[in-house]
């Protein structure tokens, strides 16, 4: 009898070491899959392979908080802007970040004012929209970029032509 309690008693510890071992995998897998959604790009600035690694240092400098450092990586690596879109954009973020982080605001500004010249659509992700620093910034960039709406008011259209008012009939 006591040789079957052992048994089972084995067979209870294995059972329950794989259990935690799975759950600790899907843990570990959800960490890093939301790690990539919050600093990795939205699917229209997906980074190619040989990108990924220019853009590295880049990242790696920024998560260990050496934001003036990535400031000088980004402004003194031509490769980063002579890239795709995709990549300028990717390391122009990183360095508004940064200036963001620095108190560098207008920098800052300024930065999220050339990324989207590049890419008038381009946008944060969710967690990025709402970090205190760069978050405000960035929205106010991007509302002063956007182009002026018509509506057919009367107003001048974004064309430069004006609209005519047709007269009211009784």
């Amino acid at each position: 009898m006591k040789y079957f309690y052992y048994t089972n008693m084995s067979q209870f510890k294995k059972t329950s070491a794989s259990r935690l071992l799975l759950v600790s995998g899907v843990l570990a897998a959800s960490v890093m899959m939301s790690a990539c959604s919050l600093w990795g790009d939205s699917g229209s600035n997906a980074l190619s392979s040989s990108e990924e690694v220019q853009i590295r240092p880049v990242r790696e400098t920024f998560m260990a908080g050496q934001y003036q450092a990535v400031i000088t990586q980004v402004s003194n690596t031509p490769a980063l802007s002579t890239g795709s879109v995709a990549l300028h954009t990717t390391a122009l973020k990183y360095k508004a970040f940064s200036e963001c982080l620095t108190e560098a605001k207008r920098s800052c500004a300024s930065t999220f004012e050339q990324i989207l010249t590049l890419n008038p659509n381009f946008t944060l992700l969710p967690a990025e929209k709402s970090h205190p620093s760069w978050g405000p910034v960035f929205e106010r960039v991007q509302a002063q970029h956007q182009p002026a709406q018509t509506a057919g008011s009367g107003s001048a259209s974004a064309s430069g032509s004006i609209t005519p008012i047709r007269p009211l009939t009784k």
